[in-house]
């Protein structure tokens, strides 16, 4: 179901997963993936898994159920074409107010969209540019929504810019940034650093390690302005 979000005035999707959906899923009626790949390490079981899942008809469905199974800090593998980190991403996103429009992510993996998808992620420097020039092509669509399709095609899509513009920045300078008030109000929300570090695209322990040294340089800081 599709309606005109009154704040936004952006069609908004609540798609309703029906009860036989995956027995329509690529998944279940395909030899060339297997049910191991969708919690692989490897490269090449990877690849099978997010190749299935950007060809699957029911990949919306798929990450809703998937997502209603993620529970606080334990996610593992691919489903509904995220992998672990990006659905604990999605996670931060829906506490900052960005619910992506799954509809529109799908138009934008089409056979249609997807080529030109690929061509932005690789001229532009950021998710905003990227939604800017989509915008421009007649596309209703926002970051999150964006975000998500990025992910969907096989490619990173991080909330920090992947190609900064202007002087060069450390990742620690460039946290303690912009991204701080974005920072603070998910550790005001309980989001753990590694939730945090997922949702700006910096995965993992040294992801979380970074946004901790920035959430804490703004702490001492702003005790000292008190002080």
């Amino acid at each position: 179901m599709t309606v005109l979000n009154a704040s936004t005035r952006r069609p908004t999707t609540w798609a309703v997963p029906r009860p036989d959906w995956k027995v329509r899923s690529v998944c279940r009626n395909s030899d060339t993936v297997k049910a191991d790949d969708f919690f692989s390490v490897s490269q090449s079981g990877q690849a099978r898994a997010h190749a299935a899942c950007l060809s699957c008809p029911v990949i919306v469905e798929c990450l809703q159920a998937t997502q209603g199974l993620d529970s606080g800090t334990y996610r593992w593998g691919i489903g509904g074409g995220l992998e672990a980190s990006q659905r604990y991403a999605l996670e931060s996103e829906a506490l900052l107010g960005n619910r992506p429009n799954l509809g529109m992510a799908r138009v934008l993996v089409s056979p249609r969209w997807l080529l030109r998808l690929r061509d932005l992620r690789g001229v532009c420097g950021s998710l905003e540019e990227m939604t800017a020039a989509l915008r421009e092509e007649g596309l209703m669509v926002d970051e999150v929504t964006v975000r998500v399709a990025v992910w969907w095609s096989g490619a990173d899509a991080p909330r920090m810019a992947w190609r900064p513009s202007g002087e060069w920045q450390s990742l620690r300078a460039r946290l303690k940034g912009e991204h701080l008030p974005a920072m603070s109000y998910l550790k005001g929300q309980g989001v753990p650093c590694l939730g945090i570090a997922a949702y700006l695209g910096i995965p993992g322990q040294s992801g979380a390690r970074a946004v901790t040294e920035a959430l804490r340089a703004a702490a001492q800081k702003k005790g000292e302005v008190a002080a």
